[in-house]
């Protein structure tokens, strides 16, 4: 289906919190199943991007996903924002990260460890507190290079703005993929940069940057889903660095390590039928 089918089969909802604030989100309860996973997007905060993958994923789970929204000023309020979405849906979920998702995931099961019921985190990195040098600088560098991204956002027009965005995803992103796979990419890139306003994509790249505030993580944070972590981390991905990777392995408990799903840093979008077959598998057997 495409994007506008999935709307209309999958409509959005609206629950308000108790501080007063909406949480907009997509859930699909599955009768015939134990697990719920909820879908956690990259950078571009909008979880439509992941709508093959809810589609996918709804034949085996219950499926929850929801934007990065702007209501929610950083990623404490957010998390406090999911844990009570996900107590108030009686759900205790997998959460499923793709590299900003990968930290927002490991921030809200730090935070709340309660409504979570193991960890799939793919392409991204950790927040240890001991991850060396060589990571810590490779993510100091994606930091400062958002908040030169956030002044360019203040003076070039957003159209200009967006375009730039897409270039940077067709360009450095795409290498290896065949020219389907980068037509399919450029029509849901298209697709996602015009649900995209400035506003949203001005609170995102702070709600990024913001993620620097959760440096110091630890094993300790995750003992408790021993061997219910599952690290897809590409070998052909060069977004974050080896040490960045590294550091990720080992904060974690008994994680299952995935390095062979070719892609790059988008390879759960051009191989979705391998990734989702992956992480299916992963969780039924531990459920």
């Amino acid at each position: 289906m495409n994007l506008e089918e999935f709307r209309r089969k999958y409509p959005a909802e609206t629950m308000t919190l108790d501080n007063g604030k909406p949480f907009t989100y997509r859930y699909y309860k599955n009768p015939k199943v134990a697990a719920t996973v909820v879908l956690l997007t990259g950078g571009i905060g909008l979880s439509d991007l992941f709508y093959r993958h809810f589609e996918w994923f709804a034949e085996d789970f219950s499926v929850l996903t929801f934007d990065y929204q702007i209501q929610f000023a950083d990623n404490g309020e957010f998390s406090d924002a999911v844990a009570e979405l996900l107590h108030r849906l009686g759900e205790k979920a997998w959460l499923v990260g793709q590299s900003l998702g990968g930290i927002v995931a490991q921030i809200i099961s730090s935070q709340h460890p309660e409504v979570v019921e193991g960890l799939v985190l793919s392409n991204t990195c950790s927040l240890a507190k001991d991850m060396g040098d060589e990571a810590y600088s490779h993510l100091k560098k994606m930091m400062e290079s958002q908040k030169k991204s956030k002044k360019l956002l203040t003076v070039f027009p957003f159209s200009l703005f967006k375009r730039l965005m897409k270039w940077a995803v067709m360009k450095k992103k795409t290498d290896g993929f065949t020219p389907q796979e980068k037509t399919d990419m450029e029509k849901l890139c298209d697709a996602m940069l015009k649900l995209l306003t400035k506003p949203y994509e001005y609170h995102m790249i702070g709600f990024l940057c913001d993620a620097e505030n959760y440096f110091g993580m630890a094993e300790k944070n995750f003992i408790r889903w021993d061997d219910k972590v599952l690290l897809i981390l590409s070998e052909d991905d060069t977004t974050f660095n080896q040490a960045c990777k590294d550091s990720l392995i080992a904060i974690m408990p008994h994680p299952t390590v995935v390095t062979n799903l070719t892609g790059g840093h988008l390879a759960l979008m051009v191989r979705l039928e391998q990734y989702a077959k992956l992480v299916t598998e992963y969780i039924q057997e531990r459920t």
